[in-house]
Parts: structure tokens; sequence; C-alpha cells
């Protein structure tokens, strides 16, 4: 219990320091590229536009709903686009705003930034990374702070920013990481989804495996030429990103291996339905085999193994609600509610909820003489059931049974399915009980109450 509490200590001190973290870097400063470029800081709702930020045609402020057409101009290919936020407030805390760029082909160039000076830098800076040959055509932008997206492209395109203020996937990410944490001490105990989680984790790791492989199979120089002839580089910076020993590792492993990841994730629809039969197979294999391997090694029955599994669902939990929304205190609040709750102790939780019956009882409802005979006979037919089924059992001991009967006879037949009662009893129970009387039936007489008065005193 001790460590338990440890843990979840240590995971609020964890978020504590995120949150304090954050909001360090919300304290107004100096923009060093303000002087530069005349361009906007971190902060817009303190500092509005300048004119001549207003007036330049690569510089867009967007706002919702807002779509924009830009004309192709090969001499000025950079256009930013920027997003100045709003105020933090509970209504927009599934609120989720995007940048869509609808363009033809995959010719043009996207840089993020939290202003247009960072956005401009990169873009000088022209980092390697741009040269990767995915495109991104939807951006999340911050919410409540400022955000950039540049465009560079000779060719003409379509830009408009969308709100959805109930993002699907959030609620869907939030509600599930509250059910993972509080039924994380059930599901690491439970061996099917012991056996589910192996399963998933098998295929999705081997095939983590295959890429990589395949990417170290593939070679270097090559690769580069054919990015950089693909985007029309010059060979002076095809010689200088060459030297660099960032390339030797971007290219020779795990470059190439979040490019392919990247073009499964985006053409996975398209690629099982073109090769059905090989992603069918892979899956039933990889899955057999995964299945073989959980098997051998059976479920967890170390206690200590099964707190590290639960713990780390927990801890994955806490993750998906602290980002299920870019409204960080809300989001970090609700973490600390949803641990403080979980480290009270079970027996203060009864005592509380055993306060809050007695001050605020809840409505019991009456049955009505109709649910009343159903529910009566309901029980008492499903009573009967597991006394035959009982007395069928090896459990039962007939001769010791049959000894204590006054009509074992009649009880043999009720337990090869006759019934309960006789008929005599069945008679006495109509006629005493379920014969109307009348109104008459119910009045007496002054000479009968004398009577039954003499009757009392004799």
């Amino acid at each position: 219990m001790d460590s338990r509490r440890l843990l979840y200590l240590s995971l609020t001190i964890i978020f504590l320091s995120t949150s304090l973290t954050q909001a360090l870097e919300d304290i107004p400063g100096i923009d060093p590229g303000r002087g530069r470029d005349r361009r906007p800081g971190q902060h817009p709702r303190e500092a509005p536009p300048s004119p001549q930020q207003t007036e330049a045609k690569d510089y867009y402020r967007m706002q919702a709903g807002r779509e924009l057409i830009i004309v192709a101009d090969p001499k000025n290919p950079l256009s930013v686009f920027c997003y100045r936020g709003e105020q933090k407030m509970l209504t927009t805390f599934f609120k989720t705003i995007e940048l869509r760029v609808d363009i033809i082909g995959d010719n043009f160039r996207h840089y993020e930034g939290r202003n247009a000076t960072e956005v401009r830098q990169q873009h000088s800076e022209a980092s390697w990374f741009t040269f990767y040959p995915w495109r991104q055509r939807v951006f999340r932008l911050e919410l409540y702070k400022e955000s950039c997206v540049g465009i560079e492209t000779p060719s003409g395109y379509k830009v408009a920013l969308r709100t959805r203020w109930v993002d699907f996937w959030r609620v869907v990410v939030l509600a599930g990481a509250v059910v993972l944490f509080f039924a994380a001490s059930h599901l690491a105990q439970n061996t099917f989804f012991h056996y589910t989680t192996g399963i998933s984790l098998g295929v999705v790791g081997s095939l983590l495996i295959v890429v990589y492989v395949v990417a170290r199979m593939v070679p270097k120089v090559s690769v580069v030429d054919r990015w950089f002839n693909l985007y029309q580089c010059q060979r002076k910076d095809l010689e200088m990103i060459k030297k660099s020993g960032a390339v030797t590792l971007m290219v020779g492993g795990w470059g190439l291996t979040v490019y392919l990841l990247q073009y499964l994730w985006q053409n996975f629809v398209s690629i099982v339905k073109e090769h059905q039969a090989v992603a069918v197979g892979y899956v039933v294999v990889a899955g057999l085999i995964s299945f073989a391997v959980v098997y051998r090694y059976g479920p967890l029955t170390d206690q200590r193994s099964i707190n590290l599994v639960q713990w780390s669902m927990q801890l994955v939990a806490l993750l998906g609600v602290f980002f299920s929304s870019q409204y960080r205190e809300a989001t970090l609040g609700l973490v600390l509610v949803m641990v403080t709750y979980h480290s009270v102790p079970d027996k203060w939780k009864a005592k509380a909820q055993t306060y809050w019956r007695r001050r605020f009882p809840p409505k019991v409802r009456r049955l009505t003489e109709e649910e009343y005979i159903q529910q009566g006979n309901y029980e008492t037919r499903r009573a009967l059931e597991e006394l035959r089924t009982f007395c069928h059992s090896p459990k039962c001991d007939a001769w010791k049974t049959i000894s204590r009967l006054q009509s074992p006879q009649r009880f043999a037949e009720f337990v090869e399915g006759g019934s309960h009662l006789d008929d005599e009893a069945i008679l006495s129970y109509e006629s005493n009980h379920l014969t109307p009387l009348r109104d008459e039936d119910l009045l007496t007489t002054d000479d009968e109450d004398e009577e039954e008065e003499q009757q009392g005193t004799t």
C-alpha cells in the first residue's frame, strides 16, 4: 500500500511540474524576432499585429471559418498562416482548430512554429527534416496560444480554418483513459486481457521489426540522391548535408523507418484493399505465433509483475487524460482528482457512501399487487428448480433425506418433475384465498357481536 501511494505521489509531482513549466512559458516577455521583422511574438492577444504585418502579402491572420485562395507566385513561394488563439473556457474543452491545405500534388513544404518569425527562421535554415517525402495537409493548431504554419510552393492552393467544438477522438480518448485507470487492477489479473494484449503487441511489434529491417537494407547514398533530385535541390546543398552525421542515422536507420510507418499509416485502407490476402495472412501468422508465445509462458502470477502492469496501464491512462484536451489546467485537475480518489482507502469510501445514503436515502418504489404475485411465482419456481438440481447432484444424501420425510413417494415425484403440491392443498388454498367475498359477508349484526363477546368471556 505504501509503494502504491508513493507511485501516485510521484505521478502527481510529475504532472505539477509539467503544468508549472507551461505556466512559466506563458509569462509575457520580449520576443527576439519582433524587432527584426516586426512579427508578433508568442502572445498576440496582448500585442495586436502591426500595419506592416497586416498588409504583407505573404502573411495571413486566420479566423474560424475563413477560406483563402492563394494565387501561384514563383518569386515568393512562402506564405505564413497564423491563428491568434482564444480565451480558455470549459466550453472549449473538446474544441479543435485545424488548418486544412487543399493543394494538387506534393510539390510543397510546410513549416510549423509558435509565430511567424520562427516559421521564417525554419524556412531560411532549410532543415534536412523538411526533405521527408510525405506531405501533411491537415495541421492542428494551438487553441489558446498563437501558432503559425508556413506553406512553400510555386503552385496555387486553397487554405481553410475549420473548427470542431466537440472533437470525437478527444472524447473517446478521455473516456477510454478514465475507464482504463479505474479498471487497471482488474485487467492486470484478467487472463483474456493478457492474451489479447500479448497477441496485439506481437502483431504490431513484428510489423515494426519488418519495417526496420527493410529500412536497413536500403542503400544510403542513393536514397539521399533520389530525395534531393525529387525536390530539385542544388548540388552544394546535397554535399553539405551528406557530410552531416545525422543523415547516416536518418537514412540508414530510424529516418526511413519513420517514413515507412508514416506511409503505412496514411495508406492503410488502400493497402489492405489491394493486398487483402497478404494482410490477412500476416495477421493470422503473427497472431498464432504471438498466441503460442503467450501460451508458453502463461499469464502473470507474480504479484509484483501484476503491480507493474497495473501501474503502467494507469500511467498511460493518466497521460491520455492529460493530453485529451488543450486545456491543460482542466485536464491536470482531472488527473489530480482521479489520483486522489484512487488513493483514498476503501474503508473511507465505504463510510462516505454510507453517510451519503443515510443523509439522502434513495426512494424505494413499492411493488403493486400484480408485481408481488409475479415475483413470488418466479422466485418459487427458481427455488424449486434449484432444489431438484441439488437432489440430482452427488452432494445430496438420498437415504438420509428420505428418512426425514413423512411422504417419500410425493418427494420422489417432485424430484422427477411433478408438482410440489397435492390436490388437497390446492383446493384448500383456492377456497380460503381465491374465493371472492361479498360485502354482505363482511357485515355482522348486534346479536352476532354479543354472542362473540360471550364466547370470548367464557
